[in-house]
């Protein structure tokens, strides 16, 4: 990871960190489960961060900003049958001011998350595999979600 983006993810750090004298078992694994979870997120975070908003730093910001907010929920967020896929809802939706018109257009066209799959897949260029694991989806999940988008684009233009 380059040091820049090390940089950044830093500033994400964990709220509840303290010297570790202080800290319970309990709260050390929950802190550590968070960094690894914001240090594995971060690329992806950033880079979608960066085409909603047309700047690296303020796409860093956008989502370090996501990330941030996870921090004080994440152990609720750890309870819930999708913790990526509520973590990528809240990227998602620090992004969606930031989108230029025709993507703002198009997500309330075929829906967000549907957008969501498009930009990750075809603009940013990653595999269906890690796209789907960027959403919190398994592959089945986001192959259905891509697909319905593209079948309601095409849909919508034949028109």
């Amino acid at each position: 990871m380059p040091a820049r983006a090390e940089g950044a993810l830093a500033q994400v750090a964990h709220p509840l960190r303290t010297p570790r004298r202080r800290i319970t078992p309990a709260l050390s694994r929950t802190s550590l489960a968070y960094e690894a979870f914001c240090r594995d997120r971060w690329p992806v975070y950033r880079i979608f961060g960066t085409l909603a908003a047309g700047s690296p730093l303020l796409g860093a910001d956008i989502a370090r900003s996501a990330l941030g907010d996870l921090a004080p929920q994440w152990d609720a967020v750890l309870q819930s049958s999708a913790p990526a896929a509520l973590a990528w809802g809240l990227l998602s939706a620090k992004c969606d001011p930031h989108h230029k018109h025709s993507v703002r257009r198009l997500r309330r066209i075929i829906g967000p998350r549907e957008v969501d799959a498009l930009l990750l897949r075809y603009r940013i260029g990653l595999p269906a595999p890690e796209a789907a694991r960027a959403m919190g989806l398994d592959g089945p999940g986001f192959e259905l979600l891509r697909s319905h988008a593209l079948r309601r684009i095409t849909q919508r233009t034949e028109r």
